[in-house]
């Protein structure tokens, strides 16, 4: 998965108007399968979702997490997750792993203009 939306600019420097804690995933279908495993782990409300919805790359699943929105995207207009998964920007939010859209991922994508 790779963090997008807000979140992203911000590290990336750029400026947002919005707060919106949203990942990317690889809508591939295996990937989906284990994307819906772990949102089932997790308690996220699956009623009349199923696998082949998150491996539609138009599909965008949200739900709350104690008060906070929470946004999973199959796909961004403008990129794939192929090109932009090598060009990644890896760091870390305290103890926690992030991989994170890269910059000119972020540009040629939709999320560019959005946030």
């Amino acid at each position: 998965m790779l963090v997008v939306g807000s979140l992203a600019k911000r590290i990336h420097g750029l400026p947002v108007r919005a707060d919106d804690p949203c990942l990317w995933y690889d809508a591939e279908e295996a990937n989906a399968a284990r994307v819906y495993r772990a949102l089932a782990r997790v308690g996220a409300p699956l009623d009349g979702v199923e696998i082949p919805d998150l491996a539609d790359v138009t599909y965008e699943f949200r739900y709350t997490i104690r008060g906070e929105e929470l946004c999973l995207l199959g796909g961004l207009d403008g990129v794939t997750f192929a090109d932009a998964w090598p060009e990644r920007l890896e760091t870390a939010w305290g103890q926690i792993a992030l991989c994170v859209i890269g910059p000119r991922a972020l540009r040629a994508s939709a999320l560019a203009e959005r946030v």
